[in-house]
């Protein structure tokens, strides 16, 4: 299966949450964990345009729980997953990109 770009940083402070994004493709998945779970409280304009887009050609989003909970963030645009789900996506995707 394709690559995991894995965002760990605030999308408000850098931007490799974008560049993952732009840069994903059908079968990849773009996985936000630490900092990079932060893009669910507010998602800049741009960057939803995108996920949306992305989506719709076959890109999967995925946040993991663990950073969800530990900020007191609810709720996810996406697929969220625990530490084990976190071990199986690196597993599956060919190439995992940081």
């Amino acid at each position: 299966m394709g690559r995991l770009f894995i965002v760990s940083t605030s999308p408000f402070k850098r931007t490799e949450s974008r560049t993952h994004i732009y840069l994903a493709r059908k079968d990849d998945g773009v996985i936000f964990i630490q900092n990079g779970v932060y893009v669910s409280l507010r998602i800049p304009d741009d960057i939803a345009e995108k996920i949306e887009e992305k989506k719709k050609e076959g890109v999967k989003f995925y946040a993991l729980k663990e950073d969800l909970e530990a900020r007191g963030i609810k709720g996810f645009f996406g697929e969220i997953v625990d530490y084990d789900g976190f071990l199986e996506l690196i597993e599956k995707h060919d190439k995992v990109i940081h």
